[in-house]
């Protein structure tokens, strides 16, 4: 039962947008400042994402169910037993951004205070880490330095690495609303891949790999030799000028050379340049595509040290920013979940350590610096680590070259996983697993990408015996000897101690003080309107002002404006890369899809979610593919270069994008479990890591690519067959009228498929089979008696089997499954050749076929029409470029009328 008027925050991105419960729907909260009322397809999806398919809902040890107190007593026995045997450095904990700010502070405070291990790290390390680092080295401390705000109201918006019409598409809407209202709002993509984005810019850089730095050096040169710099504010608010000069001026940032190196036309790079240099006002919004490379914190420094010198910095409409991919990453940032931080943006110097020891009455507070999250798992394989604590999320998918997590989970002493879901590929590996709230279950805060703090706020009751979090870190803290100080009676005891701890800041330069909250009411916090830090800031601008000039929070209260080589030289050329595709050598490229979450515990089971890419996909170039071999809808090999074992080997459909350079491939980073792990992509992600921020390269892999042809493929829809032991299998949740709660099996494997010993294996089985032979194949049509046995007989399942890929349009054949068995129905559906269509509008199910189905029908001879009776593009608006093309492309198809 969902209680009704309940306002909390979406709990995927990092946008931070407000919802509402309204009877059973979850919609937009209009009086939310970050979304006013709009949500993206994931957002509009929460109710139905709410309904996870198997909840974990009762603590187990070793697979069977205990009692809490068994389970809190056994986690305190053990930490207690490897403390004295090892130390405090063997306990270790992994973290999530999807974790809420209480949460986050009772583990930091745990671990670092009382256990006495700064091993605690957290995934959010995987996403912002080099952002972070980039603005601690610039400001002094981990300041997002834009507002959303200033999207509405600037000349240049910059996007770089960053997709941000799939991956941040209500902030992607504000932006098409800015340039609606201001035609003469500028757009420019710095993206080596067209993407959706790309296609709704002005300007699109399709960058080689890891050239970002070339570009922003070589843009400081262009500024400066153009007398575009804002001397005085360098003068007055920054530091390190004359050093990052020097850099800049080398021959290799030229115009002519960053053209070479970075692969863009000349003339491209200059009206980029041209257009920062002319813009009164510039926002430049970057992402993972900056963050995840073994550069990424010069990466990051390189585009703040751009908005430095030419002033467009700490004021409207001006700065750079990024953009955060979970939704409390920023909280986790505030609480020091990092292994390299101790709490409230401190770290591990003597004064800090001093003052949070005497804050948290720690008796043993620790002393440096942990493991970051690649390091911490390498702890956990070679035996350092013998305790972890992992809570809310998917190592064994997410991280890099995830066979060694897979190792190091396997050799681990005792595995602790906080989930709502024992079908995680983690949760497989846990000693002690335990039932965690789910969101719509928890309350508490979380801090989106503009540093504004929201409730989120629970509206259904915990089923089971599920616990909060923080709850479940207190029960173990009771045990381990520390009530006193875990002595919380709800989420709001937590956030006062918090908001107090942060008042060791107000006697420095720090701008992370929210202390004036430590006395926030029970009520008021209930009742929390959401409210951006620094509190103390005025109007749009974060920096503290003196003589209308920002102060940042250094030691001499000046921005630093730090070097940043170019990498370029360590890195693979484009003439390389040319010469290797030929070798079938590819630059791998990895990111999100639109409709997805991470690695699916989420949205997998959610149909509408499923549609967009229904099994794992590789895509590459159609000129790229013919060398290799590759056929579109085939199957490939993906086999890492950095790797020996046939581990680090996994299949993926194939599909043909033209839009990809020839040079490299993209694959998405969601598939995992039973939708397909055997597909994911991080085995192939090598461990190379940025040497300052701690935070991997996802997108700069080399990987050879093998077409392989399978001896067998198979489709079912309803209950599969027999075991899926094969080399290839994706499950795709589908749903429709009368086809509930089941999915697509899509499987292929090496070994011929026996009919006769399936046949064998099926024959005593109450069901009934009908055997179909067709030109492709064979189905198996599964009939059962479902109501009484006088019923008539029901399709409960089909199972397609040939030795070629299956060209059967599985839309029109689901709509024969739970259906009254009716031969003629059966052969037409199993007859049906598949029409390719794409999926364009998720919010509202809109194909491309069903785009041009309703133009030529009804003779739609304006956008607008179009938009108005189909609703596509009339939500998010992320598909609003797609919609155009193919209403552009379908006018052709009306027929003309000769008078």
């Amino acid at each position: 039962m969902i209680s009704q008027g309940i306002k909390s925050a979406c709990p995927y991105c990092g946008v931070g947008c407000g919802v509402v419960t309204k009877q059973s729907e979850i919609i937009g909260d209009v009086s939310h400042p970050t979304n006013r009322g709009a949500l993206c397809v994931k957002g509009s999806s929460l109710a139905a994402s709410m309904s996870q398919p198997n909840r974990l809902l009762y603590p187990q040890i070793k697979g069977e169910v205990v009692e809490w107190d068994q389970a809190t007593s056994q986690i305190a026995e053990t930490i207690s037993r490897v403390i004295a045997e090892s130390g405090p450095e063997a306990i270790g904990m992994y973290l999530s951004g999807q974790l809420l700010t209480e949460d986050y502070y009772v583990a930091n405070k745990l671990m670092k205070g009382f256990i006495g291990s700064s091993h605690v790290d957290t995934n959010s390390r995987l996403c912002m880490a080099s952002a972070v680092a980039a603005h601690n080295r610039a400001f002094g401390e981990d300041i997002v330095a834009t507002n959303y705000s200033d999207l509405d109201n600037t000349d240049l918006i910059v996007l770089v690495g960053s997709n941000l019409a799939w991956t941040h598409p209500i902030v992607f809407k504000r932006i098409q609303q800015a340039k609606k209202q201001n035609p003469l709002l500028k757009i420019v993509v710095i993206d080596p891949r067209k993407t959706v984005t790309a296609e709704q810019s002005d300007l699109h850089l399709a960058l080689a790999n890891d050239t970002d730095i070339d570009i922003y050096n070589g843009l400081i040169r262009y500024l400066t030799e153009n007398n575009a710099v804002d001397r005085d504010f360098i003068d007055q608010v920054t530091e390190g000028f004359d050093a990052l000069q020097q850099e800049v001026m080398k021959d290799k940032y030229s115009l002519l050379e960053v053209s070479k190196s970075s692969g863009i036309a000349i003339e491209q790079l200059a009206i980029f340049y041209q257009w920062m240099k002319e813009a009164p006002r510039a926002v430049t919004v970057f992402c993972q595509g900056v963050n995840q490379a073994s550069c990424g914190t010069d990466k990051a420094n390189s585009i703040i040290n751009s908005h430095l010198v030419s002033g467009k910095i700490a004021k409207q409409g001006c700065g750079p920013f990024s953009i955060t991919g979970q939704p409390n990453a920023m909280g986790g940032r505030e609480v020091g979940g990092f292994a390299n931080q101790l709490a409230v943006h401190r770290g591990f110097d003597d004064d800090s350590i001093s003052q949070v020891k005497v804050f948290w009455q720690a008796p043993n507070i620790a002393t440096k610096a942990g493991h970051k999250a690649v390091d911490l798992f390498k702890s956990v394989e070679n035996g350092d680590i013998r305790v972890l604590w992992i809570m809310a999320t998917n190592p064994v998918i997410s991280m890099p070259d995830n066979e060694q997590v897979r190792r190091a989970l396997e050799k681990c002493e005792y595995v602790i996983v906080s989930d709502i879901t024992p079908e995680s590929d983690t949760a497989a590996y846990a000693d002690c697993l335990l039932p965690a709230a789910a969101w719509g279950e928890k309350s508490g805060m979380v801090t989106n990408s503009e540093r504004m703090m929201s409730r989120q706020r629970a509206f259904t009751v915990m089923p089971g015996e599920v616990k909060a979090d923080w709850q479940m870190i207190c029960d173990v803290a009771n045990k381990l000897g520390f009530s006193k100080a875990f002595d919380y009676q709800s989420e709001a005891d937590i956030f006062r101690e918090h908001a107090a701890l942060s008042g060791i800041n107000n006697s420095t330069d720090l701008l992370f003080d929210i202390s004036c909250l430590a006395l926030l009411s029970d009520d008021d916090y209930q009742t929390w309107q959401p409210q951006q830090w620094p509190l103390s800031s005025i109007g749009n601008r974060v920096f503290e002002q003196h003589n209308n000039l920002p102060l940042f929070s250094t030691p001499t209260r000046k921005a630093q404006l730090v070097v940043t080589p170019s990498p370029t030289e360590n890195t693979l050329s484009n003439v390389m890369l040319a010469q290797d595709v030929s070798q079938s050598i590819f630059w791998l490229n990895t990111g999100r899809q639109r409709d997805q979450w991470h690695t699916m515990t989420r949205t997998g089971h959610v149909p509408v979610l499923a549609q967009s890419e229904v099994e794992p996909s590789l895509y590459i170039h159609p000129t790229s593919a013919k060398h290799v071999g590759l056929v579109d809808g085939g199957f490939v090999c993906i086999e890492s270069l950095e790797s020996y074992q046939d581990l680090d080997k996994h299949l993926a459909r194939v599909v043909f994008d033209s839009t990809l350079s020839q040079q490299q491939v993209f694959m998405s980073m969601h598939w995992a479990g039973k939708y397909g792990a055997k597909s994911a992509i991080n085995q192939s992600v090598i461990v190379a890591c940025d040497p300052i921020s701690g935070q991997p390269s996802f997108k700069s892999a080399q990987v050879k690519l093998t077409p392989i042809s399978m001896e067998f493929h198979g489709v079912s829809l309803g209950d599969i067959p027999a075991k899926l032991d094969y080399e290839y299998a994706s499950f795709q949740t589908y749903q429709n009228e009368h086809y509930q709660h089941k999915g697509i099996w899509r499987y292929a494997g090496n070994v011929c498929f026996d009919k006769t010993a399936l046949l064998r294996s099926l024959s005593g089985s109450k069901q009934q089979y009908l055997l179909v032979e067709q030109k492709w194949g064979f189905a198996l049509v599964q009939l059962a008696k479902v109501i009484n046995p006088d019923a008539k007989l029901n399709t409960t399942a089909i199972h397609l089997f040939s030795d070629q890929p299956i060209n059967v349009d599985i839309t029109t054949l689901v709509n024969s499954v739970n259906q009254p068995f009716v031969m003629t129905d059966v052969l037409e559906a199993l007859g049906c050749q598949h029409s390719k269509q794409t999926l364009v509008c998720s919010c509202f199910q809109i194909t491309d076929l069903m785009i041009e189905q309703a133009i030529v029908t009804n003779n739609i001879t304006s956008l607008s029409d179009l938009t108005k009776q189909l609703k596509c593009g009339t939500n998010c608006g992320t598909c609003l470029p797609q919609v155009e093309r193919h209403f552009s492309e379908s006018q052709q198809l009306i027929p003309t009328v000769q008078l």
